[in-house]
């Protein structure tokens, strides 16, 4: 059964002192986990401890998110020291990046398979997000990239974002089916055109249906996290997902 989650910027009150009662209120909301955002916390290393200790008092699970590129400009594996550090800190089960400026044939694949070994080692999976940009937000080069790790088994698996293939002009559904065997994380949105750029929406019953579609070609024992705006009531949105996930483990 996959564990469902939410991300703690789907919500407009992210100060620190309101996170015993968010997460109380995620708890019973359905939620197994949630995913903390580096971005968010203005003192990480400071502060992971104590979020952690409010994790477990809700019995939630923790993911980490850092808002960083894995491969920097010299197309090496930065130094990931301080991420794991705070990963640790949190009890973290998964923590994801961007891929960032990763080139096949000169980046140094020892160099990251001691990077994921050193999170395996401490009980976390290291993961890689499509983002919003032409480095990290293609196709084209997050395949590549899985498979040069499949080839020499480093242990680093990919966090889908549903609605992120649109702001890099990429055809979700042909993205998803390309890379859906390297998928342990699902984000789920709906994201629309506006005048002013792309948006993201909440999910619902009506209207816009993209992220039943795209959830039906990825694995379905996999965490998925809602990551939109949460205006309605959490519980809500977590039975609607229920719904579609539990409903098609089979298909």
């Amino acid at each position: 059964m996959a564990h469902l989650f939410v991300t703690m910027n789907a919500f407009q009150d992210t100060a620190i002192f309101s996170y015993p009662v968010l997460f109380a209120a995620i708890r019973e909301a359905g939620c197994d986990g949630v995913e903390i955002r580096r971005e968010l916390l203005e003192d990480p290393a400071s502060l992971l401890p104590a979020v952690k200790g409010m994790l477990d008092e809700a019995g939630l699970i923790p993911y980490y998110s850092c808002p960083v590129s894995l491969f920097g400009e010299d197309h090496q594996v930065i130094d990931v020291t301080p991420y794991g550090q705070e990963a640790v800190e949190l009890g973290a089960k998964l923590i994801k990046f961007s891929l960032g400026n990763y080139r096949k044939g000169l980046s140094d694949m020892d160099a990251l398979a001691e990077a994921a070994a050193r999170f395996s080692g401490a009980g976390i999976l290291l993961a890689i997000e499509n983002d919003q940009t032409a480095l990290g937000g293609k196709a084209e080069r997050l395949a590549p990239f899985f498979a040069a790790c499949r080839s020499k088994a480093i242990p680093v698996r990919f966090t889908c974002d549903i609605g992120n293939w649109a702001y890099t002009g990429e055809d979700a559904e042909e993205a998803a089916a390309a890379l859906k065997n390297e998928v342990v994380y699902i984000h789920v949105k709906e994201v629309v055109e506006t005048p002013s750029g792309y948006e993201t929406i909440p999910i619902g019953r009506n209207g816009r249906q993209k992220w039943k579609r795209l959830l039906r070609l990825l694995p379905k024992d996999v965490a998925i996290a809602l990551e939109f705006p949460i205006t309605n009531d959490l519980k809500d949105y977590i039975e609607l997902l229920k719904e579609e996930v539990f409903a098609n483990e089979s298909v």
